[in-house]
């Protein structure tokens, strides 16, 4: 099987809590996972958003740095082959009080991916669920520039349609969207991304990470929402972004079940180099460039 590299997993809180899921990290290895984008997330609600963030990343770091087939990989050229390779993300704006000095601690403890919003609009952008047609706020903008002076990647999955449009017009780093599926399948699913933002995002050299949640590929399969963004986009736009362990309802059910949509796309008649891209390549293309 091509090796996967899988650009949002929210399996963090289950390191946590040592209870897992849909990703057991000690066999990602014998399942062809190259790598994961391991998301840090908190809801909206908590007191401390930024020190449990931390508090939850230091818990992960512990627990990679035991697992002898795991290792954080803070840029391309620390990537390895022979091992499965976990960037540190943190998901939702709504976690900073004071952005810039927290922004500069995250990139010290080794945060490579910042997802500006979740479900909620935060102080820095407005979400896909909740404004669409609002984008960066002004402190945003500010925030877009100071990330520009750091080797990070800005993943925009759950922004609005303007924030993502806001994002590319002023951002420098790589973009991308790296759990949504395409709006035009599922229309009434806002979260989901729409032509324009992907091609913004398409053009700015980023990728769309395909989600496996059934609510977001709606009538459709994982394969259908691969196909749309290769036949309109091309082959370099698709990755995939299962959101495992952040949803309930996944169509593929854990990592062995990516040796099927292997097959499913071999039978679309896709090209093997072309699975590698969609697999892994495209966003290894876009952690080099970062």
């Amino acid at each position: 099987m091509i090796g996967v590299f899988d650009l949002h997993c929210d399996t963090p809180h289950n390191i946590v809590k040592q209870k897992f899921d849909h990703i057991i990290p000690s066999k990602l290895y014998q399942q062809n996972y190259l790598g994961a984008i391991f998301a840090h997330f908190v809801y909206p609600q908590v007191k401390y958003p930024f020190v449990d963030v931390v508090k939850m990343l230091a818990t992960t770091i512990r627990h990679v740095e035991k697992e002898r087939h795991l290792q954080i990989a803070s840029r391309y050229r620390t990537v390895k082959s022979d091992k499965v390779n976990i960037i540190l993300g943190v998901e939702g704006g709504h976690i900073f009080d004071r952005v810039f000095a927290q922004v500069e601690a995250l990139y010290g403890l080794g945060v490579r991916v910042f997802t500006l919003t979740w479900n909620n609009s935060n102080r820095l952008a407005h979400s896909a669920l909740d404004v669409d047609k609002k984008g960066l706020t002004k402190l945003g903008k500010t925030y877009i520039k100071k990330l520009n002076n750091f080797d990070v990647i800005l993943d925009m999955s759950h922004a609005s349609t303007r924030a993502v449009l806001d994002v590319c017009d002023l951002c420098e780093q790589m973009i991308i969207a790296s759990h949504s599926c395409v709006r035009t399948l599922n229309p009434t699913f806002l979260r989901n991304i729409d032509d324009r933002a992907i091609e913004a995002i398409h053009e700015h050299g980023g990728v769309v990470g395909v989600n496996f949640s059934r609510h977001h590929l709606g009538g459709y399969g994982v394969v259908d929402h691969i196909d749309y963004l290769c036949d309109k986009f091309g082959v370099e736009c698709a990755a995939i972004g299962s959101d495992f362990d952040g949803i309930t309802d996944p169509v593929i059910a854990n990592p062995r079940g990516l040796a099927n949509l292997e097959k499913q796309l071999l039978k679309k008649g896709y090209k093997h180099s072309e699975i590698e891209k969609i697999f892994s390549g495209n966003f290894l293309r876009v952690l080099k460039k970062a």
